[in-house]
C-alpha cells in the first residue's frame, strides 16, 4: 500500500496529553516528538531503512546463520496484514531478526514499529541517535519504567491500538517486558500490558514468535556468522495465529489483559518446545546464545 494512503490519518493520530508528555524528560519529549513525526510524515524513512540499511546488517551479522521455521505462516502474511509480533526476548537485537525474516521471506509491511523503553533510546540523545542509524526511528513509543510515569504508559498502548487500526501496521513487542538472561527455554512472566494490547487490537493477527542464538555484540555476531556459521546458528521460528475470541468477550479487564499476555507466552513456549525437540533430533543442543 503506497505511504501517501496514511496522509490523512497523520494528523487524527492519538497525542499525549499535556500532563502525560510532562512526565517525560525533556530529552526524552523532544525525541518523541521527532519519532512521532517521522512516522506520522515520513514513514517512507523507516520503510526505506528496514528493507535497506537494516537488512544489510542483519545479513552480514547472521546471513548465513538463519535457520527460519514456519514458512507456512509467513506465506499468509500480505502487504494489507495488521499483526502483532510477540516474541521473546533474549538479545538486544531480536526484532532485527525477526524483520529480516519478514522482509526476506513474506510479504508482510514494512510500516512497523516497536515500542521501547524510555531509558537510553529517548532520555539520552546518543540513544535517539542509535534508534535513528539502526531502525530509523521505528523504535516508538517509549515505555517507561517508572510508577509515577504510567499515565504516559497507558497513552502508549492506546496509540499502539490506534495505529493497529490502520491497515498494514505491525508492532512488534515482548510479552516479558525485558530481556531474559536466563536458560534459553526458560521465560519470565508475561507482562499485563501486552495483553492489553492483543485484545484491544481487533483488526490485527497475533503472530508467536521464538527467536534463539542472536547475541548483543553485533561484531560477536559478524564473526560468528563467517567462521562457524553452522555452529552458532541463529533459530527464528513463526507460530499460527493466537486467538483471543474467549477472553475479547469477557472484555478489556485487568486480569483478562494478564490471561492474554499469558496466552502469548504459551504460543512462544510450544515453538521454544518445537525448537528444543528439532535440536535433540540433531544432536545439536548447545546453547547458541552465548
Amino acid at each position: 500500500m503506497p505511504q501517501g494512503e496514511y496522509a490523512s490519518d497523520a494528523d487524527r493520530a492519538l497525542q499525549p496529553s499535556r500532563e502525560e508528555i510532562e512526565l517525560l524528560t525533556p530529552t526524552a519529549r523532544r525525541l518523541y516528538r521527532f519519532a512521532d513525526w517521522i512516522f506520522r510524515r515520513a514513514n517512507w524513512i523507516t520503510v526505506a531503512w528496514i528493507t535497506t540499511a537494516m537488512r544489510v546488517v542483519l545479513w552480514f551479522c547472521g546471513g548465513r546463520r538463519f535457520q527460519i521455521h514456519g514458512q507456512e505462516h509467513l506465506d499468509t502474511y500480505t502487504a494489507r496484514t495488521n499483526a502483532v509480533l510477540v516474541a521473546n526476548h533474549r538479545s538486544f537485537f531480536d526484532f532485527y531478526v525477526v524483520m529480516y525474516a519478514t522482509v526476506t521471506r513474506s510479504k508482510l509491511s514494512r510500516r512497523a514499529i516497536f515500542p521501547v523503553r524510555e531509558d537510553f533510546f529517548y532520555d539520552r540523545w546518543l540513544g535517539g541517535l542509535v534508534n535513528m542509524l539502526m531502525t530509523g526511528m521505528a523504535m516508538f513509543p517509549p515505555i517507561t519504567r517508572s510508577k509515577e510515569q504510567m499515565p504516559f504508559n497507558r497513552f502508549a498502548l492506546s496509540r499502539l491500538v490506534q495505529e493497529l487500526d490502520k491497515e498494514g501496521t505491525c508492532v512488534g513487542i515482548h510479552p516479558e517486558g525485558t530481556r531474559n538472561k536466563g536458560e534459553a527455554y526458560d521465560f519470565l512472566p508475561a507482562q499485563p500490558g501486552v495483553g492489553k494490547l492483543v485484545l484491544e487490537a481487533k483488526k490485527a493477527r497475533t503472530i508467536p514468535i521464538f527467536i534463539l542464538g542472536m547475541g548483543s555484540n553485533l561484531l560477536l555476531e559478524m564473526w560468528k556468522n563467517w567462521t562457524a556459521p553452522d555452529k552458532w546458528p541463529i533459530y527464528i521460528s513463526f507460530g499460527d495465529d493466537i486467538d483471543f475470541t474467549d477472553l475479547r468477550a469477557r472484555g478489556s479487564r485487568a486480569s483478562t489483559q494478564l490471561l492474554a499476555a499469558r496466552r502469548c507466552m504459551e504460543a512462544i513456549t510450544e515453538l521454544a518446545e518445537q525448537q528444543r525437540t528439532r535440536q535433540t533430533g540433531t544432536g545439536n543442543t548447545e546453547e547458541t546464545t552465548r
